[in-house]
């Protein structure tokens, strides 16, 4: 655990990264599930995920640059 302010930040941009791969990894079952069924869902879904990738690449900017 971390004891000063930087090392906290990383801390928490650590977990806002992990947050996103389970954001990414639900978008992805739920994609599997209702690819078929619903289209229209399926590509918003995809939709989702793309932005998802930005904000994480945001994330792990920050990150490198604290």
């Amino acid at each position: 655990m971390a004891s000063n302010t930087r090392g906290k930040l990383k801390e928490n941009f650590e977990g806002i990264h992990r947050n996103f791969e389970w954001v990414k990894h639900h978008i992805t079952k739920s994609v599997a599930l209702i690819a078929e069924h619903k289209p229209n869902l399926t590509e918003a879904l995809q939709a989702l995920d793309s932005q998802v990738d930005e904000l994480d690449k945001l994330t792990q900017k920050i990150y490198h640059q604290l």
